[in-house]
């Protein structure tokens, strides 16, 4: 079986819900003969100039073979597109036209059926193109909802609709999603966002060296691990920021938002975006983390990947209400006013404890990504065991 995962956040940038899956796709293809492909979305001719995930240099690396990399995956970015694929159809589909000229040959798929898993609406381009048996679309976003110019909602909806129409099935990662999603589609799957609960659990069972970009905060931390984009509730932030002196706000993460107003206060650092393998060392000197989510038509639908691993790292954890969290209300602080979100960390700080850590950590222990592809695997045999695909 070969299964191709296109239109997908660059496989180098921050570990996502779909790199992590792609991990172990790969592991059990290669167990059985068979291939997973990994297409980056490259980006267009204007945002490889200022998208630090998307570089330039994606203008000229679709000419290098697909490489396969250590943990089986065959990469492959393709040259950046025109713009407006968000605006109109008939440009998404000359991008994915040439995407496919440009992959060429070197597209070799193993024995067996082709599964095309596609993680953006962008992806319909690609559908007809690659001999795929079968298409899964996997929802993680309302996409139409993206506070961006380049991106025309009515447009974005009618190719959304169109690929719900022609896909085999539709997974989402939060339950408003699937109820969104599931109209028109001939299978549809509720498959949560997970954590890798081992690798944040090592925060509790190993000691790890504090790193060297905290090592002068004198006072505990209060982190955020993720992107640093429109989606963030900035208000909240500058005001717990100014008015919970005795913290150190720590931001760890690309930022596709102007933080000059933040860079007067003593109290805030930005670090940047940080190697995923170095993450539970950062965590482990964290004193609470925190999702300060706006909550917007985008973020109702999300299913932060963060909430798991803070909590696999047994971290206390404040956070907006957004829908997804109701069940962990047992184990975060939930509020969407400044003041109270403040005196939520400082409870959570003053409150924290070894036992209550290890606690949080069970929460979750089942909450992993091995579980999460097993929840996949079924569907794929669900889609395989009921014959080839005629749509």
């Amino acid at each position: 079986m070969t299964i191709v995962i296109a239109d997908a956040p660059p496989l180098a940038g921050i570990r996502q819900r779909i790199q992590q899956l792609s991990d172990r796709f790969a592991k059990i293809l290669g167990t059985s003969g068979g291939r997973l492909y990994y297409i980056d979305d490259p980006g267009n001719l204007v945002t490889v100039f200022i998208s630090p995930e998307k570089p330039v240099s994606n203008l000229w690396s679709w000419m290098r073979n697909p490489r396969m990399d250590e943990s089986g995956i065959t990469h492959w970015i393709p040259p950046a597109e025109l713009p407006f694929g968000y605006h109109s159809r008939p440009i998404n589909q000359w991008n994915h036209l040439l995407y496919r000229i440009a992959l060429g040959s070197r597209y070799r798929p193993s024995d067996g059926p082709v599964l095309l898993i596609v993680c953006n609406v962008l992806g319909l381009g690609w559908l007809g193109r690659l001999g795929e048996d079968y298409v899964i679309y996997d929802c993680a976003d309302e996409i139409s909802e993206f506070r961006q110019a380049s991106l025309k909602r009515d447009a974005v909806l009618a190719q959304e609709r169109e690929l719900i129409s022609r896909a085999d099935a539709v997974v989402t990662t939060a339950q408003s999603l699937l109820e969104k999603k599931s109209e028109g589609a001939k299978r549809s799957k509720l498959i949560r966002n997970a954590a890798d609960v081992g690798h944040f659990r090592s925060t509790i069972t190993e000691d790890w060296k504090i790193p060297s970009d905290l090592e002068n905060l004198q006072k505990p931390v209060v982190g955020y691990i993720g992107f640093l984009a429109e989606w963030l509730n900035w208000p909240l932030i500058k005001h717990v920021v100014e008015n919970g002196q005795e913290f150190e706000w720590v931001f760890i993460g690309p930022a596709s938002r102007n933080l000059a107003e933040f860079e007067s206060l003593p109290n805030f650092h930005w670090l940047g975006k940080k190697p995923y393998d170095e993450l539970p060392a950062y965590l482990s000197h964290f004193s609470c983390a925190h999702i300060p989510f706006d909550l917007t038509p985008l973020t109702v639908h999300v299913n932060p990947v963060k909430l798991y691993e803070y909590l696999a790292s047994g971290l206390p954890v404040v956070a907006t209400p957004l829908p997804e969290l109701d069940a962990y209300r047992d184990v975060c602080e939930i509020t969407n006013d400044p003041d109270e979100y403040l005196e939520a960390v400082r409870w959570a700080v003053e409150n924290d404890s070894a036992l209550q850590r290890n606690e949080r950590c069970r929460r979750v222990e089942n909450e992993t990504w091995d579980a999460r592809i097993s929840e996949y695997c079924e569907l794929i045999n669900e889609l395989v065991g009921s014959g080839r695909n005629t749509s």
